[in-house]
């Protein structure tokens, strides 16, 4: 049986550069809301409680939900990914970067599925790994904490040292046939095409 939305935390990652954007992705607007909020909207119908990780200026929360600081910051998502899973309270996770705003459901009910015999699920996109939407289990923040102290940083690199899932291309082209969960917001152009992809809703 997969983990049910009352022992599950979503983790929502708002920090981040945003250097080709040039403003803080979290507080863009998308169809009406913040990109915060989206992700808020994707993950609530699956998990229990939100903790956003990292820091954006002039970010307000809401009054039922937290901010868990990086720890350690500046070390990009995966001082973030440490901090959620070692101060949330709860032991299984769904996560999703603030600029990911068009994952579907039926690929977060995946991940759940998978989530009884693993300590990591993400999909792989083309050659790419996509570790930032994806699950994890509280059991992956030691093994994370000594990557972080061997200098090893990237998120992706994790997948090697806990017992992991990585929905194939193959796979998920079955799951999300038009590629909306892996849909990065980086620049202006990215953001029309979100919007215009909201709007036209998932294709049938």
């Amino acid at each position: 049986m997969a983990i049910s939305r009352d022992k599950t935390a979503g983790l929502i990652l708002i920090g981040g550069k945003s250097e080709r954007m040039g403003r803080p992705k979290a507080l863009i607007e998308l169809c009406g809301g913040r990109l915060w909020q989206r992700a808020g909207e994707i993950l609530t119908p699956h998990v229990d409680a939100i903790f956003y990780l990292g820091s954006v200026a002039g970010f307000d929360p809401p009054q039922d939900q937290r901010v868990i600081m990086d720890d350690p910051p500046g070390i990009g998502p995966l001082g973030g990914l440490v901090a959620g899973l070692e101060r949330s309270g709860y032991q299984h996770h769904l996560l999703i970067a603030v600029d990911y705003p068009l994952v579907p459901a039926a690929f977060l009910q995946t991940l759940v599925e998978q989530s009884e015999s693993f300590m990591a699920v993400c999909g792989q996109s083309g050659a790419y790994l996509e570790p930032l939407v994806a699950y994890y289990h509280r059991d992956c923040a030691p093994v994370i904490r000594q990557m972080i102290a061997q200098g090893e940083i990237r998120t992706h690199q994790l997948y090697d040292r806990v017992r992991s899932h990585i929905l194939t291309p193959a796979q998920m082209r079955k799951i999300d046939p038009a590629k909306w969960a892996h849909f990065n917001v980086n620049t202006p152009a990215d953001l029309r095409e979100a919007e215009l992809r909201l709007r036209a809703g998932y294709p049938e």
